[in-house]
């Protein structure tokens, strides 16, 4: 008798709230314009006043289940989990964004919305909830994702030799220096000799042209986890994480080879640069910027002893 009373009750209250819902035209009006989207379990109905679900759904016998063929299918399994732990009672609010079928195109929809009413056994019985299109929100989030990403990568990498610059080495230095006492890193750190002196010789363009060469040459003597950064004008960074001190060396003295074959249109230069080398197995005592400045006092040590020449060091 409780249970057939309860049934009773919550017909009338769910009659009178839809009542209210659809048949006030001021609350309809209302409604109309925040898409809302309205399920009685209990009937099998789908109430549309209007969503973005088809019209031709509006207080029309159908399965509570079927907007869901209109949810993209890389959505789907996840808008069905969070739908049915609604339905089966583990959570009574449904939130999601989602692709959704409208008038034949793909839009994404922001749905939020609530179990009003349950049966005494915990089964659904009224669902309400309000669709919104931001397609054009997610459109413009998208664009700014990628122009945040565009400028984010511009501000770690050199704008006229595309490689990282000294912004890179001190942001990312975590993720190439690794300092656990245990792997081998090594830095080293090069400038083109008597640079002033080209440029003065070969203009400022003839100069470019050099720079541009010296990467282009320096990069095919290093592997993919590699990394020659630009610290500022002529002097550069190479890391070297994770090899061997034998490896190592012999990438410094392919360097100084491959560099001094890049021809000039002058037989009063050659070019070449000098390397100071720090190596080890570093702790956490030890950071890249402690390597980085010992490896910038063995370039001072190399100049001194006449140039084009590595000097190496461990730290």
């Amino acid at each position: 008798m409780n249970e057939e009373k309860s049934l009773k009750d919550l017909a009338e209250s769910k009659a009178k709230a839809l009542q209210v819902l659809f048949d006030d035209p001021g609350i309809a009006a209302a409604m109309s314009r925040v898409h809302v989207f309205v399920v009685d379990h209990g009937e099998e109905i789908v109430h549309v006043s209007p969503s973005l679900v088809p019209q031709e759904w509006e207080r029309s016998r159908k399965d509570a289940q079927k907007w869901l063929e209109l949810v993209h299918p890389d959505d789907l399994d996840r808008v069905r989990y969070k739908w049915q732990k609604v339905v089966y009672g583990n959570a009574d609010v449904f939130e999601e964004v989602f692709r959704f079928q409208v008038n034949g195109e793909y839009r994404w929809i922001s749905h939020i919305g609530t179990m009003v009413y349950r049966y005494y056994d915990g089964r659904p019985s009224l669902y309400i909830g309000a669709d919104r299109d931001v397609t054009e929100e997610r459109l413009l989030q998208q664009l700014l994702e990628e122009e945040r990403a565009k400028l984010a990568q511009q501000i770690v990498l050199d704008d006229f030799l595309n490689i990282p610059n000294r912004r890179y080495l001190d942001s990312e230095q975590f993720r190439f220096f690794i300092n656990d006492g245990e792997t081998h890193n090594a830095v080293m750190v090069f400038d083109i000799d008597d640079f002033k002196q080209l440029n003065t010789i070969l203009t400022h363009k003839g100069g470019d042209e050099v720079l541009q060469m010296v990467v282009e040459r320096v990069q095919k003597c290093l592997g993919a986890s590699d990394i020659l950064a630009r610290y500022g004008g002529d002097e550069f960074v190479v890391v070297i994480p994770g090899s061997n001190s034998g490896r190592v060396h012999d990438i410094a003295a392919n360097m100084l080879d491959v560099v001094a074959g890049i021809p000039l249109s002058t037989d009063d230069y050659k070019v070449s640069i000098s390397i100071g080398l720090c190596e080890g197995h570093p702790d956490l005592d030890i950071g890249f910027w402690d390597y980085f400045g010992e490896a910038d006092k063995l370039l001072f040590e190399a100049k001194k002893q006449g140039k084009a020449k590595v000097i190496s060091g461990t730290l």
